[in-house]
C-alpha cells in the first residue's frame, strides 16, 4: 500500500473520531470517491506530493470548516507551491487583489475566465470550493489550483491568456508596524498573533506613544490569528476605566481522545520553547493536566467564567486613546477574531470593514505530521451555542460599520479612510 494512502486512511480516522465536529458531521464527507482518486492517479503515475495535497483539500472542504486544513509543509526535495497572487470576485469578474511572486500582471488586473469558463458560470458550478455564499468572502485558490490558464480584460477590453505557473512561496513579513497618521492619530497594523513575546514586547516599546495618542486605528485584516494571549498588555488601551471585557461564560465541550491529548501535550511543549511570558505558560501547564485527567473520555464539557472573570479584571482601563477604530475582514481569523469579539464589549472602541472569517465555533487546533513533510491542522474544541449565518454578513462577527468591498479597494485603503473620516467628524461634533 502506498505511503499516500496510509496517510489518507489516517485522516479519514482523525475527522471521524478525533475531530471536534466529527459527530455533528458525519455523513457530509465521500471519502470512497478520493480513496479511488488516488489509486487512479498513483496507478498513472501522476500523483505529487503538491497534487496529494490538492486532493485532502479538497476533501477535507466537505466538513465546511476553515479551522481546518492540509498543508504542504515541503523538504529539500519537495517545495510546496503557490500561484501567486490572491483574488476577490466583485460582480461577474475576478479581481487580483494583491501580487507576491507572480509578476506577469498587476493587482488590479481583472480576470474574465479560468480555464476558458466565464466567472459566472464557475461560481454556480463549483460553489462548494469557494467556501462562502457572498461575493467579497469567496476563496478562490483551490480552483485557481486546478486550473491552469486565465484571461485578463485589459483597459481596452482585449483579452490576454496567461497560463498558470506555480512558484515557490516566498515567506511573509509577519511583524507589528506603527504609523503616525496625524498628530492625534496612531495606526498599529498586527499582520499576525503567533510570536506571542514579540507582539507584546511591540505594544511595550510604544507604551508611551499610546498613553499620549488621542485616536488609535488597529488593523487585523488578513490577520489569520495566533495566540490570544498575544494582546493583553494592549487591551488597557482599548476600554475606558471601569470598563471590563464581558465575562458570559462560553461553554465549550472539548474532544479529549487519546490522540488529541498526545498531540496537544506535544503542542504545548513545542509552543514553550518560544515563550517566556508566564501568563501563557500557566496556561499551557492548566491545558496539560486537562488532557491527562480526561484522556480518552472523549467530550467533555468546560465552563471558562471564572477564567474569564480573572482575565477580564487583571487590568485597568485607560483614558487614552479616546476613540479606537478596529478595522477588519473576511482574512481575520482565529485568535485575532477573538480579539474583535473582547473590543465589541468596548464603549471607546468601533469595529468597521467587513466581517471576520468565522472560524472559531471549532477552534483549539491541534497539528498531526507526517514525514515532516505533511501537516493537517484541526481543532478539538466546539462551542455549544454556534454562531449564526449571516446572509450578507456570513459566519463571522459583524462590524458596526460595514464598508462594502468593492476594486476601489485596490488602489486605495477605503476602509482606512474611513476610519479617518469618522475621526474626523466626531472631533467636529465634539467642537
Amino acid at each position: 500500500m502506498s505511503h499516500y494512502m496510509e496517510i489518507f486512511k489516517e485522516i479519514i480516522d482523525i475527522v471521524h473520531h478525533d475531530y471536534a465536529g466529527y459527530d455533528e458531521k458525519r455523513g457530509w464527507d465521500d471519502p470512497a470517491h478520493y480513496l479511488e482518486e488516488i489509486e487512479k492517479l498513483m496507478s498513472g503515475q501522476q500523483i505529487t506530493p503538491q497534487v496529494f495535497t490538492d486532493l485532502v483539500s479538497e476533501y477535507l472542504m466537505a466538513f465546511q470548516d476553515r479551522h481546518m486544513y492540509f498543508n504542504l509543509k515541503g523538504s529539500d526535495d519537495v517545495k510546496a507551491s503557490t500561484r501567486g497572487f490572491r483574488t476577490r470576485r466583485y460582480e461577474d469578474a475576478l479581481y487580483v487583489v494583491e501580487t507576491c511572486e507572480e509578476d506577469r500582471f498587476p493587482a488590479g488586473s481583472k480576470i474574465v475566465s479560468i480555464d476558458k469558463q466565464e466567472i459566472g458560470k464557475i461560481m454556480t458550478s463549483d460553489r462548494i470550493f469557494l467556501r462562502e455564499t457572498s461575493a467579497e468572502r469567496e476563496d478562490w485558490t483551490h480552483l485557481l489550483n486546478k486550473s491552469s490558464s486565465i484571461e485578463i480584460a485589459d483597459v481596452n477590453g482585449e483579452l490576454l491568456t496567461f497560463d498558470l505557473k506555480d512558484y515557490e512561496p516566498t515567506s511573509k513579513k509577519l511583524a507589528p508596524s506603527m504609523e503616525e497618521v496625524d498628530k492625534e492619530t496612531l495606526r498599529i497594523t498586527f499582520p499576525s498573533f503567533i510570536n506571542v513575546d514579540g507582539t507584546m514586547d511591540f505594544v511595550k516599546n510604544y507604551e508611551e506613544k499610546l498613553k499620549v495618542c488621542t485616536n488609535l486605528i488597529i488593523d487585523v485584516r488578513n490577520n489569520r490569528g495566533g495566540n490570544g494571549q498575544s494582546i493583553s498588555n494592549l487591551l488597557p488601551y482599548i476600554f475606558p476605566p471601569d470598563e471590563h471585557p464581558s465575562t458570559d461564560g462560553e461553554l465549550k465541550e472539548f474532544n479529549y481522545t487519546n490522540r488529541n491529548s498526545e498531540l496537544f501535550i506535544q503542542l504545548c511543549q513545542q509552543l514553550r520553547k518560544d515563550i517566556t511570558d508566564e501568563e501563557t505558560l500557566k496556561f499551557f501547564d492548566s491545558m496539560e493536566e486537562e488532557c491527562e485527567k480526561y484522556r480518552g473520555q472523549g467530550f467533555v464539557t468546560m465552563d471558562f467564567s471564572d477564567e474569564l472573570k480573572a482575565e477580564a479584571l487583571k487590568f485597568e482601563g485607560t483614558y487614552s486613546p479616546k476613540n479606537v477604530i478596529v478595522i477588519t475582514d473576511v482574512n481575520c481569523a482565529s485568535a485575532a477574531e477573538y480579539f474583535v469579539e473582547i473590543c465589541m464589549d468596548s464603549s471607546k472602541t468601533t469595529i468597521i470593514g467587513r466581517a471576520t472569517m468565522g472560524v472559531n465555533d471549532y477552534s483549539d487546533l491541534l497539528i498531526k505530521e507526517w514525514d515532516d513533510m505533511y501537516a493537517l491542522y484541526y481543532p478539538m474544541s466546539r462551542r455549544i451555542h454556534k454562531t449564526s449565518n449571516d446572509p450578507l454578513h456570513g459566519r463571522g462577527i459583524r462590524p458596526d460599520h460595514y464598508i462594502p468591498w468593492t476594486p476601489k479597494h485596490i488602489d486605495e485603503d477605503l476602509d482606512l479612510l474611513y476610519a479617518i473620516e469618522m475621526l474626523r467628524e466626531s472631533k467636529i461634533a465634539e467642537g
